[in-house]
């Protein structure tokens, strides 16, 4: 029952795009997942939940982190099959102060949340903010391992030293000593150098650890996104959806 976080503090890097599909492409390869929205922004429940529907509080992440409510509370059915999903709201945007006054393991809330429904799943998914502020490094805590979306942009290596050094940092406090990086993945591929380029810095600095597969730049996901489905729903033939498609596999092998 693997948990992995997907993250990186720089936004526009297709986080939530691939915390979406990657979740989506595992529940329709069979696979029992639950995918988290920690993100106040909450993108991710907007594709999952109608917009006309307001998510209250008590049925968001935001319960389970400040007033301990069990997450099988606030875990609800998709129209996926196989995928079940935690809605955010806006407050957990309030999280980190919050938690900043707690006496408990603060950093590990989410862990001890995730226990009682660890075995339920075959894959569970967190989709973070893009901060590392206390959410993320709660995620990172009750996390086996991680997924790095970079653009290959030409800011996209911008804040992955930092990302590096927060990982380090939940590895060496020992909330979570034996957190691993699952894969880093190339997102908005194009064919231009500098594109080309970014993606050959990566694949020297983290080797094998890139995903073979990079995401291409695609309007298909975007699109999906705006029609609240998954792209496998939305434009099953698409670049996006066949990249994903391979992004799963690699996931799965690993």
């Amino acid at each position: 029952m693997p948990v992995c976080a997907i993250a990186n503090q720089k936004g526009g890097v297709a986080k939530t795009t691939t915390a979406i599909n990657l979740a989506a492409g595992l529940a329709l390869a069979g696979y029992k997942t639950l995918l988290i929205d920690a993100d106040p922004q909450a993108n991710t429940t907007s594709v999952f939940i109608h917009p006309q529907r307001e998510v209250a509080p008590k049925e968001s992440l935001h319960t389970v982190l400040i007033e301990f409510a069990a997450l099988s509370s606030v875990i609800q059915p998709t129209a996926v099959a196989n995928l079940d999903f935690v809605p955010a709201h806006i407050r957990l945007s309030g999280v980190d102060l919050e938690l900043a006054q707690a006496l408990d393991n603060r950093s590990a809330r989410l862990r001890k949340a995730l226990e009682p429904v660890r075995a339920t799943y075959d894959y569970i998914l967190i989709d973070n903010p893009p901060a590392l502020g206390l959410l993320t490094i709660n995620a990172f805590t009750a996390s086996d391992s991680l997924i790095l979306p970079v653009s290959t942009g030409y800011f996209a290596l911008a804040g992955l030293v930092q990302l590096q050094e927060t990982i380090n940092m939940v590895r060496s406090t020992q909330l979570n000593p034996d957190l691993k990086i699952l894969g880093v993945l190339c997102t908005f591929a194009e064919r231009t150098n500098v594109s080309r380029d970014v993606e050959a810095q990566l694949r020297q600095y983290f080797g094998d650890l890139v995903f073979h597969t990079p995401i291409p730049k695609n309007v298909s996901l975007e699109e999906a996104h705006s029609n609240h489905t998954h792209v496998f729903d939305y434009a099953p033939h698409s670049a996006g959806a066949l990249a994903y498609k391979h992004v799963v596999q690699e996931v799965v092998r690993r």
